[in-house]
């Protein structure tokens, strides 16, 4: 009877080990402007973004289109040292010196239907004391569209997009929602087919927990 009541503990128990062991799909890619700093003349992804950022005297700053998760990707292409990028912006009273380069990144990251600019741009601004490295992307000679704060497209590139969903490499790309955006989400038929295997897993872990139950249950009306 002892044995009997241990294995039923026993896959309850595996019942709960493997519904909390199941793991949602993969946190989804999103496509858009990534923004990069240097630490000693090295890239690194920003952990702050550029419109609270403060500049500094011979601050290098990176822009670079691209589609990224978690993982911020690799960063531009272009030097992260002040001294290559912008050799001749002469120290000035009161200024800072800011390197900003954009890396406008290849075909296999573009928007449909869209090219991206064959050469990548380095901008060597001087502002002033107490504004930001978006400040510093502003003064640059470069044509910039933004929403919301977040920096959406530079010279024209992309044309209409801000910040997209990429699902997979075969749906097409979502715009980032608001909660008040009470638009469907339209899914690939491979998170489809993941969400119903999962729902099929779920029912029959179901069914084996019925089947436990039933024999404790059993055990304690012989008893």
């Amino acid at each position: 009877m002892q044995l009997k009541r241990n294995i039923a503990i026993a896959i309850v128990a595996s019942f709960f080990t493997t519904i909390f062991s199941i793991t949602p799909a993969s946190a989804a890619d999103y496509r858009y402007w990534t923004f990069w700093v240097t630490t000693s003349d090295q890239w690194s992804s920003a952990q702050e973004g550029a419109g609270t950022l403060m500049a500094t005297d011979q601050m290098v700053t990176g822009w670079k289109f691209a589609i990224t998760g978690v993982d911020p990707g690799t960063p531009p292409a272009e030097s992260a040292v002040f001294a290559e990028l912008c050799p001749d912006t002469a120290e000035q009273a009161g200024g800072l010196r800011v390197a900003i380069v954009v890396d406008f990144n290849d075909q296999a990251v573009a928007p449909e239907g869209e090219v991206p600019p064959s050469q990548n741009v380095v901008s060597c601004v001087t502002i002033n004391d107490g504004q930001t490295a978006l400040d510093a992307l502003a003064a640059a000679d470069l044509e910039i569209r933004e929403s919301s704060g977040l920096v959406c497209g530079i010279n024209g590139y992309p044309k209409e997009e801000c910040g997209v969903e990429i699902t997979s490499t075969t749906s097409e790309p979502s715009e980032m929602v608001s909660e008040e955006d009470t638009a469907p989400v339209v899914t690939s038929n491979e998170e489809m087919s993941e969400s119903s295997n999962s729902n099929f897993q779920l029912i029959g872990l179901a069914a084996v927990l019925v089947v436990a139950l039933a024999v404790i249950l059993k055990m304690r009306k012989k008893k």
